[in-house]
């Protein structure tokens, strides 16, 4: 069931809003995905995770995703390194495609429905061009086709960029440029002879050239997730001028808003500098993994949230392993106590006590996420369950209530990712102790209902709902079956 209280800061609006998507119970998500001229660092690795957090949390709350991550494969940057190199622009930027793939894998992203390439919509994007030159937003120049950012009134709402201060009555011809460049910015670009000479080019109505960098994700955000869309998520640096640039041109050509909701990742830092290859101060992904497990650099990015600039040092690094370990313990602590204490079936006032303490962390937990993914304050509500758990599990505790519990503890690890718990099966094999346990439950429910804890123990129906055990409340009690495959 999807959450009415989740909320995230729109980078457009700059407010915290109330999520209300174009479809309910659905969700059109796009996630700005690599340029593919050199294998990602850690730092474009934040944003991609975040959009894998943020996934999963919309998968949590019971919307369904559609979920689209582009692949860069043609601008400047594509062009000038395979040229550097001497290797074909579909050679190069297949390598880092791979690589793109590997680490996806490698950190167990959820992958996206979809993966665009950019020169596989060409023929889109011409279309695309050809229409806003007819509404009269763009104009041929003897280099290629710009749109006029004064067609747009618009113009300057995302970054707040002031027109009236930095306008220029240049052309940029670059796919990137300085934060005060607001100039008109190009939709096609005419080939350079270079380019022509390598391959570099399309047929088009304005002759062989290439599309500009910010025309690429309109065409294919329009292509695959319609004229609007519910979110839209990138690094802090894209604001201006990409994203302003993709607004300006969607917009313009549909008459719709193009995005409902941005949101935008601050910078990893390397010494209070943004870790960027430009600068040179970036660090490798296998540089990282090395030395840390894939779970520990998911932890360090939840631990701070994801608005926030976060610093990395082997010293956060490290603190985050520790951290990890904490709650990893628990899972251990968990499943020593199940076998220790086999066929402890009673439900003594401490163990109601215990669970609704268990369902309050959740409730902690799931009201921080809610909270435009606050995934720090979701780990210290982790946390606090964590360390009550493990103080549970030294002393007799009940079997039943374990088994609920670590089932919570594990969908809410699954959540933002951490150490990946598989779902559970619907396959349940009943035998004599697997229908004493469950009759435990139905009993520690039937109290919870009695005290008006509806919540608490509507979450017991549901854990064994997913068990594959259906109940049914009768006047004469409840009962219990196995469903069709359980």
């Amino acid at each position: 069931m999807t959450d009415d209280g989740l909320r995230f800061w729109n980078t457009l609006t700059h407010a915290k809003q109330k999520f209300l998507p174009i479809e309910t119970g659905k969700v059109r998500l796009y996630v700005c995905g690599p340029t593919v001229y050199n294998d990602p660092h850690i730092g474009n690795w934040r944003t991609f995770l975040f959009g894998d957090i943020l996934r999963r949390w919309l998968e949590y709350r019971g919307y369904t995703v559609f979920h689209v991550m582009n692949i860069t494969d043609i601008d400047d940057k594509t062009i000038r390194d395979s040229g550097k190199e001497g290797v074909s622009l579909k050679v190069f930027t297949d390598r880092y495609t791979q690589s793109f793939f590997h680490g996806l894998n490698t950190l167990k992203i959820l992958p996206a429905t979809v993966y665009p390439r950019a020169t596989e919509y060409i023929s889109e994007m011409i279309q695309f061009i050809r229409k806003l030159l007819q509404k009269g937003v763009a104009y041929q120049a003897g280099d290629g086709v710009y749109f006029d950012i004064d067609a747009f009134p618009n113009y300057g709402q995302l970054s707040r960029i002031a027109l009236d201060k930095v306008k220029s009555t240049a052309r940029m011809v670059a796919d990137e440029y300085d934060k005060d460049a607001a100039q008109d910015f190009a939709l096609w670009k005419l080939s350079t002879p270079e380019e022509l000479q390598r391959g570099i080019y399309f047929d088009s109505p304005w002759g062989e050239g290439r599309p500009g960098w910010h025309i690429e994700c309109s065409v294919m955000t329009n292509t695959l997730l319609g004229e609007t869309l519910d979110i839209h998520v990138g690094g802090e640096d894209l604001v201006f001028p990409h994203h302003e640039n993709e607004i300006a041109q969607s917009e313009s050509l549909t008459g719709q808003p193009f995005v409902h909701y941005w949101l935008h990742v601050r910078h990893l830092m390397i010494n209070g500098r943004k870790m960027s290859k430009s600068l040179g101060n970036y660090v490798s992904f296998e540089d990282v993994l090395a030395q840390y497990s894939v779970d520990t650099l998911r932890y360090f990015f939840l631990s701070v949230h994801y608005r926030r600039p976060i610093d990395f040092t082997h010293t956060t690094m490290e603190i985050a392993q520790n951290s990890l370990s904490r709650l990893q313990t628990t899972l251990e602590l968990i499943e020593d106590a199940l076998q220790k204490h086999e066929g402890e079936l009673g439900v003594p006032a401490e163990t109601f006590t215990f669970l609704n303490t268990v369902h309050q962390y959740r409730l902690a937990f799931e009201s921080a996420m809610d909270d435009d993914l606050d995934t720090h304050s979701a780990l210290d509500a982790l946390h606090a369950l964590s360390k009550m758990i493990n103080e549970y599990c030294t002393k007799k505790p009940n079997e039943a209530a374990l088994i609920t519990t670590r089932r919570i503890y594990k969908q809410l690890l699954d959540s933002i990712g951490l150490y990946f718990i598989d779902k559970p099966s619907t396959q349940v094999e009943v035998h004599d102790r697997s229908r004493a346990l469950i009759n435990v439950l139905l009993s520690l429910r039937n109290r919870l209902r009695a005290e008006q804890l509806y919540t608490l123990s509507d979450s017991i129906r549901d854990e064994l709902k997913q068990l594959g055990i259906h109940l049914t409340d009768t006047a004469n009690g409840t009962t219990w079956k196995l469903e069709a495959g359980g």
